[in-house]
């Protein structure tokens, strides 16, 4: 069982967030505050950050016996890029289970990136291949450049002696199944390649030069050879390889520099107040969440010790230190 990752590394005040006093905190707009949705988050008068559905595959997570960290390492990572996780989903090995999640992120316009991990190995209880074609409505074919790289490695391991024949096994071949016309992943730490298809722009995202970028893209090559990286506002599924140290290589070494690129990433505050009784900054928090909208703010009791964190973070740096220092003045008037 892999080890649990830290959770997202804060930004204090400081070079990358100009420190302000509480006489210049920027003021937000009516349209601003019209603007502000659940998850996007976005400073005044500014589009909503694109947003990501990660989808978790394995019936050992839903029966306790594994603990899933690849879904915690992704939306530290895609937080830090600029795609905040909107949701996580956890379902089992069914066919049907992973495509209906699939599907429901397909289907879903405000969700720009769609990534899928797990399921995609030699075993036959490994069905996400088969599931992701079925959601997108096409048939499961051998991917010769997904093949190739099995090729490769199974040669690679004959060659050192660690297996009896330099041809891949009808097991081994299975890994190379995928959804037809799709581009695939390149897997440096695996045998099994991951899998990229573009499913267009988000219909009413981003700017109209976003959106003409967004609809030059193509997701039918080799992922990470194209000459303009996608638009933020562009729609992608994705299809990683389930193994913590695989899924990870996949994500930070190939997917998020080829494909998570271009947009904003959140900054980030937080305070710490040893000793604090939380249900204390019930009314501070209510009166930020009032004043700054385009702000988020949560109370995070810490298992050691009794610090009480609060995090607050937003596109918008000026804004976000600006509401820190009004909860220092709604404390002290407390």
């Amino acid at each position: 069982m892999a080890s649990p990752v830290p959770g997202p590394r804060s930004q204090a005040c400081g070079s990358k967030v100009p420190c302000r006093s509480p006489r210049s905190r920027p003021a937000i707009t009516r349209r601003a505050r019209a603007s502000v949705g659940r998850a996007g988050l976005p400073p005044s008068g500014e589009m909503p950050l694109p947003q990501t559905l990660l989808v978790i595959v394995g019936d050992e997570l839903l029966g306790g016996f594994t603990t899933d960290t690849n879904g915690t390492l992704a939306a530290r990572r895609l937080f830090e890029a600029g795609y905040p996780v909107r949701r996580i989903e956890i379902v089992g090995d069914a066919v049907d289970d992973i495509a209906v999640a699939v599907r429901r992120g397909i289907d879903d316009p405000s969700i720009t990136r769609v990534i899928v991990a797990g399921g995609i190995g030699p075993t036959p209880d490994d069905r996400t291949h088969e599931a992701v074609a079925r959601a997108l409505g096409r048939e499961l074919v051998e991917h010769p450049a997904a093949l190739h790289h099995i090729e490769t490695l199974v040669a690679r391991m004959h060659a050192a002696g660690w297996v009896s024949s330099p041809a891949p096994t009808p097991a081994n071949r299975k890994m190379s199944r995928m959804a037809q016309g799709v581009g695939i992943l390149d897997n440096p730490r695996g045998m099994a390649p991951g899998l990229a298809v573009e499913l267009g722009p988000a219909p009413a995202a981003g700017t109209a030069d976003d959106r003409r970028a967004a609809r030059s893209a193509t997701g039918t090559g080799e992922v990470g050879t194209e000459a303009v990286a996608p638009s933020p506002w562009s729609r992608w599924l994705f299809v990683l390889p389930g193994v913590p140290r695989e899924f990870a290589a996949v994500l930070e070494d190939v997917l998020i520099p080829s494909h998570f690129a271009g947009s904003q990433a959140m900054a980030v505050v937080e305070t710490r107040h040893p000793g604090a009784i939380e249900a204390d900054f019930a009314e501070p928090m209510r009166r930020l969440e009032m004043e700054f909208p385009d702000v988020a703010v949560g109370s995070y009791p810490q298992q050691r010790g009794r610090d009480l964190v609060i995090r607050m973070r937003g596109t918008d740096p000026e804004r976000v230190r600006a509401a820190e220092e009004r909860l220092r003045e709604l404390r002290a008037e407390a």
